[in-house]
């Protein structure tokens, strides 16, 4: 028998409890895996037997008024017949010795339902209430809620690795649109884990679990506008997803729209004082955008699980690039993506085995005035499609005295296709690029100390870790990757983690080849004759790329120093030097043009333009870093130790809480300003702060072998925002009690200088910048509800937020305190102070 208690407003909290002759079975809540052989033990009961009490999940009894109100509301249900028994379990296959009392039930140690595969341990762990206090929407909010906390200093800063229960998932859109409220607890793994799932360690590793019951069918309507004024921005979307147990399905669909915001509307100086050219040139242009998605997930076979996910997306932008002999000229652009992926899985003996496939194409369609003629476009149009299918084995070796050798192989392979045609002043230009693509990658964790078998235990748990990756591509030949590291925690509260990588990496077929276009009146800052140009600027691949060499050191020391405190820090060092690094061409500086003169087109008076941006191979990088950060979370008011561990989850009503659980479960209300009522309100509410720093010790760029290196942190630049930001601070904060919520997230990065333009009055000093964003937010039905609440109120949630709340903007001056025109603010930040607004409605 499992009881499920109701606290005020929306929310149910598992108490577990023992009476006579009839355990309660001590589970968490139904989203808890049940029992299976051997995970637990019964004794038959005394022929006189205790009285009726509830426990906790340690076993000790809960407070004493807090038996009173169950007894109460149990009372007849849970006094057992005189003939009944003890029920009949499995058979246990294994045993924990340990002194019982009559009556108990054991439940032997087992790993949580969802766990990732190895022994790294997570660096954060999120409870349902920890994600419930940042009132993001669906896991796609919620991973860009989080920030610093799932972003790596390593790879190119995209979205993490993200897991679904700790198994890989097709891609991020299979679980992107999943609601919050359905998160039994999320993990936050080291960049390392990746490898044990047969992907790079170059990202964070989140692992989410859902609950094994949800269902949820929810609309929303949101909207945004800068406070200067234009980009009016309004969304709608609708999602229905459900689980139950290991079957899934999701159905979502979102549309957007935003309007162009104008030079105009921001006042920008124009070239010659002509305020009027802002009328016909975008700062941002308009958008259109609609996304539709499904999944569906169940067991093929008794213990093949599988997943078939599908999305299709369009956007259409339009800009507009200056005013041509005819009228303003107009940019237009139309993409369109479809994307189909599937999941298996299952267990081969003691190997884990998944595999993965995707298909995805996208296309992409570009017209561009010529100002020549009305009738005139400079056309573009690409097709990318990509088969790729992957198959990864994880089990053991063999055991050795520290414990069993852990692998993971993957092999796997894709084939794309890339095809563009460019129609430029009445010259077509076609190209088409093909890359086959086979790999293989072995990943071995080799334990060497351990606590639990007690092997060298003195050294706590150590493993090493040595992993191979081999590539062959069709049109680049072979390519490899090396590293080793390992993993090791001398005491509980601490882990190290050391590893390093060798790393060939290939162009992308984008990068080789990717259509000729060419825009006009391209505003651009001349840094060789100190003045504004509007340039043509070409855009499109470049065969004669090189593969570029990564080497990457990464030590990173996690601890949590508090037995009784969710306090976390940790402390990164990175290292990261890179061989023919591929980059998009970068600005006009005279070093830049010294480099590569055959990029820039000047007239016969020095004016510059045209400018060739297609990306290029630099000689080498060489970055240095220092990054640390820490993590407190707890509740608001004094919880009780029983408490603590008490598994909770939200619901927005009673008849919802009895719907999710199983059939026989027991609900118990607890009436709203009670003592338990207040107890649980502290038990839900949350005060979190998340502080990450960052400290770049170094980063220069050779861009030819035969040039001196650019430092980039010493006056060197090779894009519009200057060199790099020596200092970085990120900042969240967040209170969360009884429905109603404050998220605050500060930024602020330290000022840069880019000099070496002529005499030191034309350096460019770029300020510190800062910024601070805050989001608040109401759940309704937590803070307005009662029993007689009307329906509205259940499962609605408002949503208030600014962005930029001081509206500053990166600031850019000569050291004569002058603003070059390209270098004006609104240039650098378009939008500045956002204010955005939402409502979302669960049914």
């Amino acid at each position: 028998m499992k009881i499920v208690v109701v606290g005020f407003g929306a929310v149910a909290a598992l108490v577990s409890g023992t009476v006579t002759a009839a355990p309660i079975a001590l589970q968490n809540l139904p989203s808890a895996q049940p029992p299976i052989a051997g995970d637990t033990q019964t004794k038959p009961a005394k022929a006189s037997p205790p009285p009726s009490q509830f426990l906790d999940d340690n076993g000790n009894p809960l407070p004493s008024d807090i038996q009173r109100e169950l007894e109460k509301q149990f009372k007849g249900d849970l006094v057992p017949s005189k003939k009944s028994e003890a029920p009949q379990l499995p058979t246990p296959t294994a045993s924990v010795p340990t002194p019982m009392s009559d009556g108990d039930i054991l439940v032997s140690g087992r790993r949580p339902r969802g766990s990732v595969i190895g022994d790294i341990p997570p660096e954060r762990t999120f409870s349902s209430l920890d994600i419930n206090a940042y009132g993001s929407d669906n896991i796609g909010e919620l991973i860009q809620a989080l920030g610093p906390q799932v972003t790596s200093s390593r790879g190119d800063q995209g979205n993490p690795v993200t897991l679904l229960n700790g198994r890989r998932v097709s891609s991020f859109t299979e679980i992107a649109e999943i609601p919050t409220e359905a998160i039994e607890r999320m993990e936050v793994f080291p960049e390392e884990l990746a490898l044990k799932y047969g992907y790079r360690a170059d990202q964070k590793v989140v692992n989410i679990v859902t609950f094994e019951r949800f269902r949820s069918k929810i609309g929303q309507f949101g909207s945004s506008l800068p406070t200067d004024g234009g980009y009016d921005t309004a969304r709608v979307g609708a999602n229905y997803f459900a689980i139950q147990g290991d079957t899934r399905y999701d159905l979502s669909a979102e549309y957007n729209r935003s309007t162009a915001l104008l030079e105009s509307d921001r006042g920008l100086a124009q070239i010659g004082n002509n305020l009027d050219a802002g009328r016909f040139r975008t700062l941002l242009p308009e958008t259109e955008r609609l996304a539709l998605n499904g999944l569906a997930s169940g067991n093929l076979l008794n213990n093949v699980s599988s997943t078939l996910n599908g999305r299709f997306e369009r956007n259409r932008s339009q800009s507009r690039l200056g005013l041509g002999s005819q009228g303003p000229l107009l940019g237009n652009t139309d993409t369109r993506a479809a994307h189909l992926g599937t999941t298996l899985g299952g267990r081969l003996g003691k190997w884990l085995w998944s595999f993965t496939g995707n298909y995805d194409r996208s296309t992409a369609d570009t017209l561009i005035d010529t100002g020549i003629e009305l009738e005139t476009k400079d056309e573009a149009r690409s097709v990318n499609s990509l088969l790729n299918a992957d198959l990864v084995l994880s089990g053991s070796l063999l055991e050795l005295p520290a414990g069993p050798i852990a692998t993971s192989v993957r092999v796997g392979g894709d084939t794309r296709n890339f095809s563009s045609r460019s129609l430029r002043n009445g010259v077509e230009q076609r190209a088409e690029l093909l890359r086959d693509r086979g790999a293989i990658q072995a990943s071995l964790d080799v334990p060497i100390a351990s606590r639990r078998e007690k092997e060298l235990a003195w050294l706590g748990n150590l493993s090493l870790n040595v992993n191979l990756a081999i590539e062959q591509l069709s049109d680049f030949g072979g390519l490899r990757t090396f590293g080793y590291g390992f993993n090791w925690s001398p005491i509980e509260e601490l882990n190290i983690i050391a590893s390093a990588t060798n790393e060939e990496r290939a162009p992308t077929v984008e990068q080789l080849g990717a259509p000729l276009t060419v825009t006009p009146n391209v505003r651009t800052f001349d840094f060789t004759r100190r003045e504004i140009a509007d340039v043509t600027r070409m855009f499109g691949g470049n065969p004669n790329l090189r593969s570029d060499d990564r080497h990457v050191f990464r030590l990173g020391v996690t601890t949590r120093p508090f037995a009784k405190a969710d306090f976390t820090f940790s402390i990164e060092y990175l290292k990261t030097r890179i061989d023919d690094p591929i980059a998009s061409f970068p600005i006009a500086t005279p070093d830049i043009e010294a480099a590569f003169p055959e990029r820039f087109t000047r007239g016969v008076d020095g004016r510059l333009l045209q400018i060739d941006s297609t990306p290029l191979n630099f000689e080498r990088s060489d970055q240095e870093q220092v990054r640390w950060g820490l993590n407190f979370v707890r509740p608001l008011g004094a919880v009780e130790p029983w408490m603590r561990s008490a598994p909770v989850r939200t619901y927005s009503s009673e008849s919802e809480a009895r719907a999710a659980v199983p059939a026989g479960t027991m609900v118990a209300m607890v009436q709203p300003g009670s003592a338990i009522a207040r107890r649980f309100e502290n038990l839900t509410s949350r005060l979190y702060l998340n502080l990450y720093y960052t400290l770049q010790l170094r980063d220069d760029i050779i861009v030819r072998q035969d040039l001196p290196k650019l430092d980039l942190l010493n006056g060197a630049a090779t894009d519009v925002l200057g060199g790099t930001r020596r200092h970085r601070l990120e900042l969240q904060a967040g209170i969360f009690k009884k429905g109603l919520g404050v998220r605050v997230v500060a930024n602020w990065q330290s000022g840069t200088t880019m000099s070496g333009l002529g005499d030191g009055a034309d350096d460019l000093i770029f300020s510190n910048l800062a910024t601070v964003n805050i989001n608040l937010f109401a759940n309704l039905n937590d803070r307005f509800g009662d029993s007689k609440a009307s329906q509205w109120l259940k499962g609605t949630r408002v949503t208030f937020g600014i962005a930029n709340i001081f509206n500053t903007r990166p600031q850019v001056q000569d050291r004569t305190g002058v603003t070059p025109l390209s270098y004006q603010s609104a240039y650098l930040d378009p939008l500045g102070r956002i204010v955005s607004f939402s409502l979302r409605k669960v049914f």
